[in-house]
């Protein structure tokens, strides 16, 4: 007999005081927020660097990573729908934002950041943001989990999810917890790399972000059930989004390498 997880939690925190509602899915936005700037905090020591942009920066990729994300959906997932709602792109919180737009977005929010502060290398930011944003990558995720979000395909082992607010209450892969711990992994293991070699090479940090990342989400995504047609009877949209990224990060690895380690000491310009 399996022994399936029945998952019925509610998406609304239980408050004592019933004035408002808080969503698990908006805490885990929320501690990720905090998450980022306590272990950029972190960062910025070892290096003895002043956290005077900090907070600054961060805005600058959490807004711009949920508009791209709320586009992203809209031009990857729903365009017809959007096309003929479109007041429905400012209604963000019923749902529906793109990991894929979601990193352009947070992109064009750095270099937005960096015209406006010279002092930085967009290599410098890139790296060492890539440190951080596995940490908001598994709580948001987790935030998914909470709304019973992106089941996965039907399976009968032991740990399965059944998603009682789901329509068909088969036991299910549980993906979106799955992405949440090799994100953590990641975040782990590029932060035990960072504590050992530091900014050994520039541009390493970044390769290890867009490869890493969108390598979980292209297998992962083998246990989703597929959003809309499959391409070459193979791969989904996700998966097929992901590819450009995984050999961009590929690409970065070989420009890391090829890059001298002297020239990880002069990555911030003051």
């Amino acid at each position: 007999m399996f022994l399936f997880i029945h998952w019925n939690i509610d998406p609304n925190i239980p408050l004592p005081i019933h004035l408002f509602t808080v969503q698990w899915y908006g805490l885990m936005w929320t501690l990720s927020i905090f998450g980022c700037f306590f272990l950029g905090r972190w960062i910025l020591a070892q290096e003895n660097l002043s956290e005077e942009h900090l907070v600054l920066l961060i805005q600058y990729i959490f807004i711009g990573a949920i508009i791209g994300a709320r586009l992203g959906q809209a031009l990857f997932y729903n365009f017809s729908y959007f096309l003929a709602h479109p007041r429905e792109l400012l209604m963000v919180w019923h749902g529906g934002l793109a990991s894929h737009g979601g990193v352009i977005g947070g992109l064009i929010g750095i270099f937005l950041f960096q015209r406006a502060h010279r002092e930085y290398t967009l290599t410098w930011l890139f790296d060492h943001i890539a440190l951080v944003i596995f940490l908001p990558c598994s709580l948001i995720r987790l935030g998914n989990l909470f709304n019973s979000e992106l089941p996965g395909k039907v399976t009968n082992v032991a740990w399965a999810f059944i998603f009682e607010r789901g329509d068909d209450l088969l036991p299910r892969h549980p993906v979106v917890l799955y992405e949440s711990i090799c994100y953590f992994l990641l975040l782990v293991i590029i932060i035990a790399i960072y504590r050992r070699l530091g900014n050994f090479r520039p541009g390493f940090y970044v390769a290890y972000f867009f490869t890493f990342t969108f390598l979980t989400r292209f297998l992962l995504e083998f246990m989703k059930e597929p959003e809309g047609q499959l391409y070459l009877g193979l791969i989904s949209k996700t998966q097929l989004l992901s590819v450009p990224l995984i050999l961009l990060g590929l690409i970065l690895f070989i420009f890391a390498y090829k890059s001298s380690p002297a020239d990880s000491t002069n990555l911030r310009r003051f």
